[in-house]
């Protein structure tokens, strides 16, 4: 009875974590499932703190997981973005455990390490496991788990902002963003692009993308005419909470079609710019916020 006690209890917590670690909410909510089915099936020990229990083998099975998709994303068509991951309106658990989210960006940073890197990382900087612990997760020494969380700020750099970006006036940056793109002026917020900006855009080879990254303001702008001329010209457009900051969905025809992250320079500019346009990753995102 204390497995199905601990699900109701643990899994928000544990659906975060599996999250952070793999970029997919679809992953995660596996790995989460796959964990309680396991523990249904075998006779537990007293566990005197069942939340670092789970914990430890929620880890394991998120690395082996990170393993595996390392090597499917090899064989992915253009660039690969994290799962955009909304509040749902009746969900408020999942919102309780997403209070101290990490930001899309470093998601995207994230994609850069080993899964190894990536597990401490995540399990150091967004949960506060101490050293000892997370070497019990991982079965590695503490020093080991030091070097590789130094190893991995390396390879992150000095930009890294674990926390979601909330610049000042954020909302009506973000209605100016949506007035441009819906009304297809992009001009308007043409000084709201830094000129060494970056865009991302993620099909999937489901739908018609950029294949590789856009790289400064002008032709970032042409990129965003295209698609505000094309594929978000019937779309409706608003701004919501995407990873704990505000983004832009696009819904058509009660599906949502796109979801757009935003990763701010301190002036107000944007410094880096995701498009998430596979639909496969667009799933679970709710249509009616907004």
């Amino acid at each position: 009875m204390h497995v199905e006690q601990w699900y109701a209890s643990y899994r928000p917590y544990l659906l975060a974590m599996a999250y952070r670690m793999l970029g997919s909410v679809s992953d995660a909510e596996d790995a989460v499932q796959d964990l309680f089915a396991a523990l249904q099936k075998e006779r537990l020990p007293g566990v005197a703190n069942p939340k670092a229990y789970l914990a430890k083998g929620l880890a394991r099975r998120c690395l082996n997981l990170m393993k595996s998709a390392a090597r499917r994303k090899v064989a992915y068509v253009g660039e690969w973005l994290p799962e955009p991951w909304m509040e749902a309106p009746d969900n408020a658990a999942e919102e309780l455990e997403r209070r101290e989210d990490v930001s899309y960006a470093f998601l995207v940073m994230l994609e850069r390490l080993t899964p190894l890197e990536r597990a401490v990382v995540v399990l150091r900087e967004a949960f506060d496991y101490d050293y000892a612990e997370i070497a019990g997760m991982l079965d590695k020494t503490e020093t080991a788990c030091r070097k590789i969380l130094s190893r991995a700020k390396k390879k992150l750099g000095d930009r890294v902002r674990t926390a979601p970006d909330h610049p000042p006036d954020e909302g009506e940056l973000v209605r100016r963003w949506v007035t441009a793109i819906a009304s297809g002026r992009i001009g308007d917020i043409l000084e709201l692009i830094a000129e060494d900006a970056v865009l991302v855009t993620d099909g999937g080879g489901k739908t018609r993308a950029a294949i590789n990254p856009i790289y400064g303001r002008m032709r970032i702008a042409a990129l965003l005419e295209a698609l505000a001329s094309r594929r978000f010209r019937n779309a409706r457009l608003y701004g919501a909470r995407v990873n704990g900051a505000l983004g832009i969905v696009a819904v058509e025809d009660g599906r949502v079609t796109g979801v757009t992250c935003f990763d701010w320079n301190e002036d107000g500019t944007v410094q880096n710019l995701y498009a998430v346009l596979n639909p496969e990753k667009l799933e679970r995102v709710p249509a009616a916020i907004g």
